[in-house]
């Protein structure tokens, strides 16, 4: 099914590694265009892969690598947890041989049943899917998208974790036995004496600012700005800055790269020695403390976020979409607060990397797996919607920030959701001491995600999970560690869900901009609605800024517009031009005008909308010789439903109205 390669590449020498995808002849991967978007997609892999193995990626090598992943068979249900699997043999079993592989599973909750590896038709039927990575009891990765609740999660998690133990075991036992030894030697780069000789220069300093104060982003980033370029000149004043190309390893020089790699262990280590000694984090928070967030919405699927330095505006738009249903994220980085050390290192880009990338209409998006659940059928709300996140200002947990936003930002477009969800990131941080249980710090901030052991992001609603992941791993994270960081999000999303409830209520929100209505037109009537050549519905759309969606399978029109009245003009246009109206009252008196004079009566529209039928024996009493000599086009008049004619045409009166108004 599938075929992993590694090559040495000469052409460049950044010593990282490259992923090159693949795919069979056999056609691209068409399963997961179903009403149920839960599967991996091939283009997400290569973005999976670097999570997953995120620490042997970023271990500087010898030699620039190329991982070559061939998919022979398409159409694979647990095609991510295969990738990962035959990734971890080509790794494990050549550049990394003697460390314990990482195997992957994939899981999917059907009936409230956990079911390993499932097939395709369990795939259709599930409510939750899975891919889960690790070694025995140390997760890695894992990523979880559906409605389920925290204990469904939980069942699946460990059902999860005793496979993978059991895959990890078999492929161990099949790389010492069966795998020979990689024939051309391939080493690490790294030089030991370089990063010392950062460490013992600017470790004292480091440590003496972190601890002197509470700081905020900017703060942070002015004084370790200072620190990193006094660091800077001090090498390239005695003469120890060199290239890459010419260094020798163990010579006492240093290149720009250590020189990076050193002063973030530096502060790593000094923030970490802050949180375990003072107890409290770098901006004065307890562990378990959530920056209040503050939601300004604004109409027609506008929310605006203010949460510290993280800032972010999310927008939805409305588009008639004839095709299954899709959700597209797009998140554009407008301006970056974040310190200039963490934009240059690159890692502060894979908070986001989730959400910039993406892959079609199949992407494996934070926001568009948090929401999936709780979005309407397309059958029910038959429209393409697309939301949009600008960060202004980066401070950590941004992707779960968005997710708030956009929620508000959904309700004010009138999309009508069954709850809101909220997002909360949870950072795991380990202590060495033996039996010392790990802190867990909620809600972190952009150098907190850098220096966590491992990130854990959740949405979800009031009662169940819809998506939930664990990533950026770079050293042991128990499975207990992770399930406690997951205990404590869903704790922490409670007050989150509270705040915006209060700003946005579903059931009466103040600040609706949009409104969304649907009719039922008969079959023969559609093309009318249509016009010729689309006349008749772009006449609609542009006289009253609606978007008007058709659906043939179920023969209704839904209208989707900036407020109420526009929705109600729309409608009875529509129904004016489907020569259809809304039920009428037999006995009932109603306004009319009169649009068409015919021999034996006349043609009136109603102002409650649609058409009547006057016969010419109903305009008067007595003998009526000539309609247009009773009548005039566009007359008012006041008429009362008498019934329908064999045709089923409402049939009106104005002898009968006459007779009511004289009593």
């Amino acid at each position: 099914s599938m075929v992993a390669a590694l090559a040495s590449c000469s052409s460049f020498t950044d010593g990282k590694i490259y992923v090159k995808l693949n795919e069979g002849s056999s056609g691209r991967i068409k399963i997961w265009n179903t009403s149920k978007s839960l599967g991996t997609s091939t283009a997400t892999i290569p973005l999976v892969l670097r999570k997953v193995f995120e620490k042997e990626f970023s271990c500087p090598l010898a030699n620039t690598m190329v991982l070559d992943l061939s998919i022979l068979e398409t159409g694979l249900a647990d095609l991510g947890a295969m990738s990962i699997n035959a990734t971890s043999l080509a790794l494990f079993s050549t550049l990394f041989r003697g460390e314990p592989p990482v195997a992957a599973v994939s899981v999917a909750v059907v009936k409230d049943k956990v079911v390993l590896s499932p097939n395709s038709k369990q795939m259709a039927q599930a409510s939750m899917y899975m891919i889960y990575a690790g070694r025995k009891g140390d997760p890695v990765y894992f990523h979880a998208s559906g409605k389920v609740s925290l204990d469904v999660l939980l069942s699946a998690l460990q059902a999860a974790d005793a496979e993978v133990s059991r895959v990890a075991g078999a492929m161990r036992a099949y790389i010492e036995a069966d795998v020979p030894s990689s024939e051309a030697e391939v080493c690490t780069r790294e030089d030991l004496v370089a990063l010392a000789r950062v460490r013992d220069y600017v470790d004292e300093d480091v440590g003496a600012f972190v601890a002197s104060q509470n700081f905020n982003i900017h703060d942070l980033d002015a004084g370790l700005g200072r620190l990193k370029a006094k660091c800077s000149d001090y090498f390239r004043k005695i003469g120890a800055f060199r290239s890459p190309v010419v260094k020798v390893t163990g010579s006492g020089c240093v290149t720009e790269d250590e020189l990076n790699v050193a002063f973030n262990e530096s502060v790593k280590d000094a923030v970490t020695r802050r949180i375990k000694s003072k107890r409290e984090r770098i901006d004065g928070r307890a562990y378990g403390d959530v920056r209040r967030a503050y939601f300004d919405p604004e109409k027609s699927g506008l929310c605006a976020v203010d949460k510290g330095s993280t800032k972010s505006i999310s927008t939805v738009s409305i588009t008639s979409s004839k095709s299954m249903r899709t959700f597209d994220c797009t998140h554009t980085l407008a301006v970056s607060a974040a310190s200039s050390h963490l934009r240059n290192s690159r890692r502060h880009m894979k908070a986001l990397e989730f959400d910039l990338i993406q892959v079609e209409l199949e992407s494996n998006l934070i926001i568009e797996k948090a929401f999936y659940p709780v979005l309407p059928e397309f059958e029910d709300f038959p429209y393409y919607i697309k939301t949009k996140s600008q960060a202004l200002s980066m401070d950590g947990s941004v992707p779960t920030t968005n997710v708030c936003g956009s929620s508000i930002a959904l309700a004010n477009a009138g999309v009508p959701l069954e709850s809101h969800i909220a997002g909360v990131s949870v950072g795991i941080l380990t202590q060495a001491e033996e039996g010392a249980e790990p802190i867990m710090l909620l809600d972190p901030i952009d150098l907190e995600e850098r220096l966590v052991d491992g990130l854990v992001m959740l949405t979800a609603s009031a009662t169940d999970v819809t998506s939930a992941s664990l990533e950026g791993v770079k050293s042991r994270v128990s499975f207990d560690a992770m399930v406690g960081a997951l205990r404590s999000a869903i704790d922490a999303k409670e007050g989150i869900l509270e705040s915006m409830n209060e700003v946005c209520p579903l059931n009466s929100n103040p600040n609706q901009g949009s409104f969304f209505e649907k009719i039922a037109v008969p079959k023969a009537s559609i093309g009318k609605v249509i016009g010729p050549g689309g006349s008749n519905l772009k006449k609609i759309e542009g006289s009253t800024g609606v978007i008007v969606s058709i659906q043939d399978e179920d023969n209704t029109v839904s209208v989707y517009g900036s407020d109420s009245e526009s929705c109600k003009e729309a409608i009875q246009m529509i129904m004016k031009v489907a020569g259809i109206g809304p039920k009428l009252e037999e006995g009932k008196a109603y306004k009319a005008k009169v649009v068409k004079i015919l021999e034996y009566g006349a043609i009136v529209e109603l102002e409650v909308g649609g058409d009547g039928w006057i016969h010419i024996s109903e305009i008067r009493q007595g003998h009526v010789k000539k309609v247009s000599e009773e009548l005039s086009v566009g007359q008012p008049l006041d008429v009362i439903c008498i019934g329908k004619n064999a045709r089923g045409q409402p049939q009106m009166s104005l002898k009968a109205a006459a007779k009511a108004s004289s009593k």
